[in-house]
């Protein structure tokens, strides 16, 4: 019995000899390598992403950059939010200053806040300073001349005024806020295109081969990570 498995064994071994010199062709090494410099450049794609937010994206995948879409979409309405709010703010600003001219006799060209919040909350200079004077807040009283003279033709024109204004102040207040999602928004394109441009350099290489090391036929696998 140990002699006719002793046979058998020396039977299999010569079947596979002739094999073993072509076993790399039998068997080619796979190895799946693609060179770092091929590879979209974090750097690249934040400052891309910087400036126009989602197109680091488009640069780092042409096929997939969904994420992207929605960064570039929400900069295109901030921009037009912003544009409009500055479109808005000078027309109230214009629309402000006719109030004041043909209403109250007076021109805000120069003015400082504290003179169109007295315009705004009084009918005249008059009345204004004798409030003040009684209050004594003479520190808040403007001084009586000819450019600081105004008058309002009814309490209903100077509401109106008031109303305009706050709208004004409420528009000037938005454009900073508007300005600052914008920055934040090209901020956070800009890491999510660098850190898919990243993952994609530290894919683990897999490579499998028939023979191992030593040239000898056996099944070899190799995994390298590159951070």
């Amino acid at each position: 019995m140990e002699s006719g498995a002793k046979g058998i064994a020396i039977c299999i071994i010569l079947l596979m000899l002739p094999f073993a010199g072509s076993a790399q062709d039998i068997f080619p090494p796979v190895e799946e390598k693609v060179s770092t410099d091929e590879l979209p450049s974090p750097q690249i794609a934040f400052l891309i992403s910087a400036v126009v937010p989602g197109l680091g994206h488009h640069y780092v995948d042409k096929t997939n950059w969904d994420r992207g879409k929605i960064h570039l979409a929400a900069d295109v309405v901030l921009v037009l939010g912003y544009l409009g709010l500055h479109v808005r703010a000078d027309q109230l600003e214009g629309n402000l200053n006719t109030l004041a001219r043909s209403k109250a006799g007076t021109s805000l060209s120069g003015k400082n806040r504290a003179y169109e919040l007295a315009v705004s909350g009084f009918n005249s200079l008059q009345e204004y300073n004798d409030f003040q004077l009684r209050s004594r807040n003479w520190n808040n009283l403007i001084p009586d001349t000819p450019d600081n003279q105004w008058n309002w033709n009814s309490t209903e024109d100077r509401l109106d005024f008031s109303d305009t204004r706050d709208r004004l102040a409420q528009a000037e207040n938005q454009l900073p806020t508007v300005l600052v999602v914008m920055f934040a928004n090209r901020i956070f394109s800009g890491i999510n295109a660098f850190t898919k441009a990243r993952n994609m350099r530290v894919t683990p290489e897999a490579s499998f081969s028939y023979l191992n090391e030593m040239g000898e036929p056996g099944l070899t696998a190799r995994l390298r990570f590159d951070f």
